[in-house]
């Protein structure tokens, strides 16, 4: 065997095994890439303080908005006052794993976190969950 022909016979194997290792790693990756590209959005628990009502109502509007905001990574299940947990409790259910967030007066978490009084004590504090939306997405509160 000459050595243009050993050269030759080289990258012919060369070729042939890049072209078997490439198809090997896209058959063996293949379904974790396909399962990564049609994940299932992640569902998080989150009950409010509002029994009933208009604010349920707006709570449940807003729950249904996060999947769209995240791109369908996340969605909420909205669950009303005292379904999973009690009001005073929603603090305790995030931290024991029981619920994933909450929506609550900040002003019922004041025995337990002293500060978060200010969060509800102000003036034209801002109350709802669309309202920090409105706040932060439409007047700018993301730049601040």
């Amino acid at each position: 065997m000459d050595g243009e022909s050993r050269s030759q016979s080289r990258r012919k194997f060369l070729k042939t095994s890049g072209l078997v290792a490439g198809l090997t790693a896209t058959a063996v990756t293949a379904p974790w890439v396909r399962r990564a590209g049609a994940a299932d959005a992640i569902t998080w628990k989150i009950q409010t303080s509002w029994p009933a009502g208009v604010g349920l109502e707006t709570f449940q509007n807003w729950c249904g908005t996060i999947k769209e905001k995240t791109g369908g990574q996340l969605e909420f299940q909205p669950f009303k006052a005292k379904d999973i947990v009690g009001d005073f409790e929603l603090l305790d259910g995030v931290k024991n794993g029981v619920l994933e967030a909450m929506n609550s007066f900040s002003l019922y978490w004041a025995g337990k976190l002293p500060a978060t009084a200010f969060l509800s004590s102000y003036t034209l504090g801002l109350r709802y969950p669309h309202e920090w939306d409105i706040f932060f997405y439409a007047k700018g509160g993301l730049q601040a």
